[in-house]
């Protein structure tokens, strides 16, 4: 897991590199702006493909044995398919097959699904209104990129990791929400989300 904060403040205005000597309702415009950002990227969680059958002296499911080389993970789109594929479906009949009897099929969690990465922004804006009362307002954007992180087919909404189900190898249709949302929604939001703030301090 990686995460990175940055804090831009404009070099603009008094006390700056910039119009440091402009005059006070012009100051008021220009001055006092910075960028806030939030960067998170987590590797995608392990998963494994199933076969959908007990092959293993009927006691569990067995994972699906795997002819030829190992496919690679691939979020993709497919006609006649609402959201993304992790496996061209096809591959249930040719690469990924039942174990023999007796059998556990090919290793666990030997896939894993794509890695989740978000960016939150807020512009922020400070107003000295006198030597005690300061104003700052907040533009904030959370998942300012509107970017989806759909889960691995085991965690989706409608998908199957096993090559028995008519939904084998997708992932849709809920995105993973950010963390940072959760303080705007109590169970999140995966989409872009916009809010506006003031705050006097004094």
């Amino acid at each position: 897991m990686v995460t990175a904060n940055f804090i831009y403040e404009f070099p603009l205005g008094k006390g700056r590199r910039l119009l440091a000597h402009a005059p006070g309702a012009v100051n008021q415009v220009v001055g006092g702006w910075s960028l806030n950002g939030l960067y998170t990227w987590v590797s995608g969680e392990p998963f494994s493909v199933y076969s959908g059958v007990r092959t293993n002296n009927f006691s569990h499911t067995s994972r699906a044995a795997i002819v030829g080389p190992q496919p690679a993970v691939n979020y993709h789109e497919i006609a006649g398919v609402v959201g993304p594929v992790v496996f061209d479906p096809s591959l249930a009949q040719s690469v990924f097959v039942f174990p023999e009897p007796g059998g556990d099929g090919a290793g666990r969690n030997l896939f894993r699904a794509a890695p989740y990465w978000n960016l939150d922004l807020s512009l922020n804006k400070r107003f000295d209104l006198t030597e005690r009362f300061k104003l700052q307002f907040r533009a904030e954007a959370f998942n300012v990129l509107n970017h989806p992180n759909f889960d691995n087919p085991r965690d989706a909404s409608t998908g199957s990791p096993a090559i028995t189900s008519s939904v084998f190898a997708q992932a849709c249709c809920a995105t993973v929400a950010p963390a940072s949302t959760q303080a705007i929604i109590q169970t999140g939001e995966s989409a872009r989300v916009l809010q506006l703030g003031l705050k006097l301090e004094f």
